[in-house]
């Protein structure tokens, strides 16, 4: 709320500028035009108090013989009243009254003046004729010895009439003119103000944020170049708000859309802020936010950091393995500091390298597993050739013995690069593409499949039973490599399946997918072990020397590899002491489902 509007004081001032000066001339007027009048009366009143003095000399001799004829003649045609004081004070004469009623007048003012200066005058209220006086006296000497004084006196009612008259017309003209002065002084202040006045809603309507509002002022002054600027100013932070608007939101897209988790934190460790992907990861619910710290999530490690990072005001970067849930992430936390409006901040950013912890982990494994699957038969080729060595090679079945261990550890050897090859030709891509596939006849190819494996099925006197639902099942893949997918699967049924177990295939089809089931009566695999059984060198059966069943580790892996290159499935289900089925699915040729 204003105290005091531009246009209140803008009228104020210019009344100020206009009524002070007419008041003052007023005044100085008026006490001009009656000083001059005055100054003429008492002139004349000087030479008529002069006159009478030159004439009077007779009745201060003679003071109760004189004629004063004269004296009241000239009263009576002057209009003057006539006052006669002797050198003591006493009145002698008066046209007016009774001297003998009359005080003396020797402190009179104008009395006093005239003896010491030679003329004198005042005015004052005559208590003998209750009037208003003009008193003029001159000193009267004969032959330079005072006689007394002659004082002659006008009536100036007339004189202040016409003074109080002048004023009161002056006043009247005064007021009016204020009156008028003031109209003029609104109409004009408020023509000036409007403007002001429209600027200022027009400003007040840009603070309260609408920025799209121009001021319209065509005033041709510095009030319309002023709108003109305000104008550009608004258009210009418009612009600045729109562009920083637009860089917001692109970078809370890019912050909800990126692969990382974005948190911030005040100076306290509270949340203050998250993106998307740190509200999914790290289940941050909007009550967390501004209310708990980051020691919410499940880690002190993170607090602990970002406050050295705030009191160091350095970048910090961790490495963070945080159990969420039922799964272990692995984060690279990035620790940046920031200062926003006198506060400080902290940016945590967390790159997950869960998958990529997870591949290393896994290479590692790989590397070691293969190492100890290379090393296995290495030992017993080194050992057996040294024993061959340090003997003397007499004992030909001994020998023999030896000889044949070698040769089957060299076999295994050579068939787990084997399969390790032809793993890292199959990751490529571009061998990839030279695969050649082609529609085939799976029964057909399962039926030369049984004839390759029939020979190790005798030598365990385990049986297999087929079953083919149908006598045609046609899918893209390569003959070769489909073969092996079997031959593998067959191959590790007839080794952990005892003696005299069964083995069983069958072979059917529905609408989109032919499908493949293998079953035995093996030893089975256990519930934990399920999940892994895929994973390159994995065996279920981890206290069994790998020579007892002869098994290279990476089996089931390449398996799965092919059958995903062919756009297949497999499943495996098992239970320990019963046996193990493995169930394939691929896609049928369009044209098969056709004729179907």
């Amino acid at each position: 709320m204003l105290k005091s509007s531009i246009s209140r004081r803008l009228t104020i001032y210019s009344l100020f500028l206009i009524i002070l000066p007419l008041l003052i001339c007023s005044i100085y007027m008026v006490d001009y035009f009656y000083k001059i009048n005055i100054q003429d009366k008492t002139s004349s009143l000087e030479n008529q108090a002069k006159t009478v003095a030159a004439i009077s000399h007779i009745y201060f001799q003679e003071e109760d013989n004189a004629d004063a004829s004269l004296l009241q003649s000239i009263s009576a045609d002057t209009g003057l009243r006539i006052t006669l004081v002797n050198a003591s004070g006493e009145v002698i004469y008066d046209s007016s009254h009774d001297t003998e009623s009359m005080d003396n007048h020797e402190t009179r003012p104008e009395i006093q003046n005239a003896l010491q200066a030679g003329t004198g005058s005042s005015i004052r209220y005559s208590d003998t004729l209750q009037k208003n006086l003009l008193y003029v006296a001159v000193p009267v000497y004969d032959n330079g010895t005072l006689l007394g004084v002659s004082r002659t006196a006008l009536n100036i009612a007339p004189l202040e009439k016409s003074y109080d008259d002048m004023r009161n017309n002056i006043l009247f003209i005064f007021f009016a003119v204020t009156i008028i002065a003031i109209s003029i002084g609104i109409i004009l202040t408020r023509r000036f103000t409007n403007p002001i006045r429209q600027m200022t809603v027009d400003a007040q309507k840009i603070i309260n944020g609408d920025l799209n509002t121009r001021m319209r002022i065509n005033t041709a002054d510095e009030l319309e170049f002023l709108a003109a600027a305000i104008n550009k100013l608004t258009s210009r932070l418009l612009r600045k708000i729109n562009d920083s608007r637009a860089k917001a939101h692109t970078l809370s897209l890019i912050l909800d859309n990126m692969d990382n988790a974005v948190i911030l934190l005040n100076e306290n460790g509270l949340i203050t802020e998250a993106n998307k992907q740190a509200k999914d990861i790290f289940k941050i619910t909007p009550n967390i936010i501004k209310t708990y710290s980051i020691n919410c999530i499940g880690s002190t490690v993170i607090s602990n950091t970002a406050k050295n990072c705030a009191q160091e005001n350095k970048n910090k970067k961790i490495t963070l393995r945080i159990k969420l849930g039922n799964t272990e992430k692995t984060f690279i936390v990035f620790f940046a500091p920031f200062t926003s409006e006198a506060k400080q901040s902290i940016v945590c950013v967390f790159h997950d390298i869960s998958l990529m912890q997870e591949i290393t982990d896994r290479q590692n494994i790989f590397v070691a597993n293969a190492a100890h699957e290379l090393s296995t038969p290495l030992t017993s080729i080194k050992g057996f050739s040294e024993t061959l060595l340090d003997g003397d090679l007499t004992e030909a079945e001994t020998t023999r013995h030896f000889l044949k261990i070698i040769y089957d550890e060299s076999c295994r050897m050579q068939y787990l690069v084997k399969n390790l090859l032809q793993l890292a030709k199959l990751n490529s891509t571009d061998y990839k593409k030279q695969i050649a596939m082609t529609n085939i006849n799976c029964t057909e190819t399962l039926e030369k499949i049984i004839k390759t494996i029939t020979p190790l099925l005798n030598q365990n006197k385990q049986s297999l039973e087929t079953t083919f639902m149908v006598k045609e099942i046609f899918i893209k893949a390569n003959p070769e490599l489909f073969k092996q997918i079997f031959i593998n699967l067959l191959e590790n049924a007839v080794k952990y399946t005892p003696g005299k177990g069964k083995i069983s295939l069958s072979c059917s089809k529905n609408e989109e997918n032919a499908i493949f089931i293998i079953k035995d009566t093996g030893v089975g695999i256990a519930k934990a072990d399920l999940p892994f059984i895929f994973d390159r060198f994995y065996r279920s059966d981890k206290s069994r020397a790998r020579q007892d069943i002869g098994g290279s580790g990476i089996g089931l892996s390449l398996v799965k590899f092919l059958v995903e290159l062919f756009s297949g499935r497999i499943f495996a289900s098992s239970e320990l002491g019963v046996g193990t089925t493995f169930t394939i699915s691929f896609p049928l040729q369009k044209n098969t489902i056709a004729k179907k």
